[in-house]
């Protein structure tokens, strides 16, 4: 991961920026959260964005939503996607989604435990999470808690 400035014009004030956030803040803010915002685009390129719900686990969001929504039907294998937290720090993480088939048993079951914990109305079971679980590896986040002090973009490669 490469930790460093996104490209913000002057004008927002970024030439005062002294800090960088932690990445550490910002897997906080993904496993904390309870919503995210998913942005998409349909076959015309038009946007289409809603919020989901998700888990963070080791590195990747995992997010879910019934096959019959208009989200997850735009969503393949190889989709670039974006994903966006409310509050008012800025966190915007760019990705590719996988969809995973054949989950192995220990996955399945920390997804459904960290669920649980999150979201415990669901109830989600292991069984839940062995077949077609969407993730979304990150290849950009940016994030800042005040624009002109800490704006930072983490780049992963590789």
């Amino acid at each position: 991961m490469i930790r460093d400035r996104p490209k913000i014009p002057p004008d927002y004030g970024v030439t005062k920026a002294d800090a960088f956030i932690e990445w550490t803040h910002v897997e906080g803010r993904f496993v904390s959260e309870r919503v995210y915002w998913i942005a998409v685009t349909d076959e015309a390129g038009r946007p289409h964005v809603r919020p989901i719900d998700g888990l963070y686990l080791d590195d990747a969001l995992f997010v879910g939503g019934s096959p019959q929504t208009r989200w997850v039907s735009l969503i393949r294998p190889g989709t670039r996607v974006t994903v966006h937290l409310d509050g008012p720090e800025v966190t915007i993480w760019e990705g590719t989604v996988e969809v995973l088939q054949d989950v192995a048993d220990g996955l399945a079951i920390r997804l459904a435990e960290a669920s649980n914990a999150k979201y415990p109305e669901y109830r989600m079971t292991p069984s839940a999470y062995r077949h077609g679980v969407v993730t979304i590896r990150p290849t950009k986040v940016i994030a800042w808690t005040d624009i002109t002090r800490d704006p930072t973009r983490f780049r992963f490669v590789g």
